[in-house]
């Protein structure tokens, strides 16, 4: 059997998204330091990560991996839940009050538009019932402009048709709605830049900041809607009561 080389050990680790940063390895207990693809440094043998690439400090974060255990909602708890509308790929958050419990996307599949918009339709008629949120946040839609000129004027008209579709569910199935248009929310974010594609970086930052994890721009986007409307929504409520 061949000697374990550092060299061997580097490749290793930039084959499953980590880095080495130590110079010289003696033999398998021999304590290393790493950055893993989270960009925690970690110090740990190599017979404890070779076979499996896990990094101690994300196993502990919550956040890393969600359970994808529908959780049941305690009393007292507002439950909302985050869209990114699109007509592919819909990133969605789930939060109890500040707390976020879930995030993930789903794919709609089908090649016609008003099959996909079904698809989503159905997706979030079953995640509506599985969670049961007070609230559900869309996120408004933009004609996007461009040299003085409006672009995307198709995209447009497609996501009007879906978020149309979307408040008429939320509407049938007796869950409040809001409508969040981008620049409200990023701005509750704290997000910045001046094109799309900046802002969508910033969105992403803030939450490996707030999460310390690395997620899609869908996820991102979706985490910022949902968190903006479960605290914005939440004051509502309080101002309602008060009075």
């Amino acid at each position: 059997m061949s000697k374990i080389k550092v060299e061997d050990i580097r490749k290793a680790a930039i084959d499953n998204g980590w880095q080495l940063v130590s110079t010289e390895y003696k033999n398998l207990s021999t304590e290393l330091t790493f950055i893993c693809n989270e960009g925690h440094e970690i110090n740990i043998p190599y017979k404890k990560v070779r076979d499996k690439w896990e990094c101690p400090l994300c196993k502990a974060n919550k956040y890393y991996n969600f359970s994808e255990e529908v959780k049941p909602k305690s009393k007292g708890v507002q439950r909302a839940i985050g869209l990114d509308q699109a007509t592919h790929i819909t990133g969605y958050s789930i939060f109890d009050n500040e707390e976020l419990i879930y995030a993930g996307t789903f794919e709609a599949t089908a090649e016609d538009e008003i099959a996909r918009d079904v698809q989503i339709q159905n997706w979030l008629i079953q995640l509506i019932h599985n969670w049961k949120p007070d609230v559900v946040g869309l996120e408004g839609i933009q004609l996007q402009q461009f040299n003085d000129k409006m672009v995307g004027v198709t995209t447009y008209q497609t996501l009007a048709r879906l978020q149309g579709i979307l408040m008429a569910t939320c509407y049938d199935l007796k869950v409040d709605y809001m409508i969040c248009p981008p620049a409200t929310w990023r701005n509750h974010s704290g997000v910045k830049g001046r094109s799309r594609a900046d802002k969508k970086r910033s969105m992403q930052n803030k939450i490996k900041e707030w999460f310390d994890i690395t997620v899609s721009d869908d996820v991102a986007d979706a985490i910022g809607i949902g968190k903006y409307i479960n605290e914005t929504h939440k004051k509502k409520v309080e101002i309602f009561n008060w009075e």
